[in-house]
């Protein structure tokens, strides 16, 4: 990848003149329920209305409340914003000077979904039909995790589909016979795709232009790289796009994830604007991943339940093994922040805290006694059979989590552990 500086006046994009008047004096949007009439719905533009009224009418407030509690959002604004909408370029200026080499890999954007509003979910398809070269997109596995009655969306998906013209052997529609939560979800989803290149993606995100050649760049220079989009913020109230700083993750002992930023000086480096930068973790599940690499990595743990330590466990276990994560700041994807957590963990259990106990005891070696200074539970829970995950650790020849405190994330090692920091839920 290289970075050719054009001249000021070409790097600096004016703005436009098309003026539009202000949110608040265009009339209130109708709500057309893509549930009740999809054919309608995919005709819904929200160019010359306001999606984002105070409060709902009447007629709204059923499907606002039913919503909110199934998805933890607004799904009349996302439903009034309609099946697409125009964003414009997130990322740095300077990712418009940016030179990539021709591409040879492709890539299969693996999503996964349980209980899931349809309008956020075809967005979000749009997004990537419309924003993604075609030549660099194998295939769409939308795989469904056992969604309840009414949000399994595949008859709906394709008849959207079929309206609005998706090239349906791009799409691939698998659903779980079992809710497998999202960790074993993943694994499974990942070994149906077929392209060079893993793309995960959450099911309530829309990408932005140019999000993949970054990633796809990154690991065809280098394909025991996992590499990261800046993950920007969609409002759950208003569906408002905001782009987020510019960091890079790292954790405390409690394995509780956390944003580091930069001095405002490292941007004063041009290249620094564009270049793909070292990550100690990851925040999520936004990521893109040689195929054959995540198979010989191991995976994800599939003894993990549901949700939680995913991906740090992924991210100690690349840097450890001889891979590395990196972030790409001219790829960027917008992500619903919802208001809670909208799916209860599995019955009497901390899923975070049993797949953090997994990680620990596979990763950390001698330096679980601080996770366990800061979460004392853990010292009392089963973490189940790891000699699985051990034996790969062995085998791939990972080196002692020392090095990764000495060679990667040496802030750690400056943390103080003197009472428990994280508060263990059931």
């Amino acid at each position: 990848m290289r970075l050719l500086l054009l001249p000021l006046l070409c790097v600096f994009v004016s703005a436009s003149s098309d003026e539009k008047s202000p949110p608040s004096k265009l009339p209130r949007c109708v709500h057309v329920d893509p549930y009740e009439n999809i054919a309608a719905w995919a005709e819904v533009s929200s160019e010359e209305c306001n999606v984002s009224t105070p409060e709902p009418l009447e007629a709204e407030k059923r499907r606002f409340e039913w919503g909110g509690q199934r998805f933890s959002f607004n799904v009349v604004v996302s439903d009034k914003i309609g099946p697409r909408r125009y964003l414009p370029p997130m990322a740095h200026e300077l990712c418009a000077n940016v030179s990539y080499p021709e591409l040879r890999l492709r890539a299969s954007v693996v999503i996964i979904y349980h209980n899931e509003a349809l309008s956020v979910l075809i967005r979000m398809i749009n997004s990537i039909f419309e924003r993604t070269p075609k030549p660099l997109l194998h295939e769409i596995v939308l795989y469904d995790d056992f969604s309840d009655e009414d949000t399994v969306l595949v008859d709906r998906l394709q008849e959207y589909g079929s309206i609005a013209g998706w090239d349906m052997a791009l799409l691939r529609l698998y659903r779980s016979e079992r809710r497998e939560g999202l960790i074993r979800a993943k694994v499974l989803a990942a070994r149906l795709a077929s392209g060079d290149v893993l793309v995960f993606l959450d099911s309530h995100c829309e990408v932005t232009a140019g999000w993949l050649h970054p990633l796809l760049s990154g690991i065809q220079e280098d394909e025991r790289r996992v590499m990261l989009p800046l993950v920007d913020l969609i409002h759950p109230n208003t569906f408002e796009y905001t782009k987020a700083m510019v960091a890079h993750g790292g954790f405390d002992w409690s394995l509780s994830f956390q944003w580091e930023y930069f001095p405002w000086s490292y941007f004063d480096v041009p290249e620094n604007n564009v270049q793909p930068y070292k990550s100690p973790a990851m925040s999520g599940g936004l990521l893109a991943i040689k195929k054959s690499v995540f198979h010989k990595m191991g995976e994800y743990d599939m003894a993990f339940e549901i949700w939680g330590a995913e991906q740090l466990e992924l991210s100690l276990r690349m840097w450890m093994c001889g891979g590395a994560v990196m972030v790409a700041p001219c790829s960027r994807v917008g992500h619903v922040f919802r208001w809670r957590r909208p799916y209860s963990n599995k019955p009497g259990m901390d899923t975070n805290l049993f797949n953090s106990l997994r990680t620990a005891k596979v990763w950390l070696d001698d330096r679980i006694e601080d996770f366990y200074a800061v979460r004392p539970k853990a010292r009392a829970m089963d973490a189940g059979d790891i000699s699985e995950r051990l034996e790969l650790r062995k085998s791939l020849g990972c080196k002692p989590f020392n090095w990764y405190l000495d060679e990667v994330y040496p802030k750690l090692k400056d943390f103080v552990v003197n009472k428990p920091e994280k508060k263990d839920e059931l």
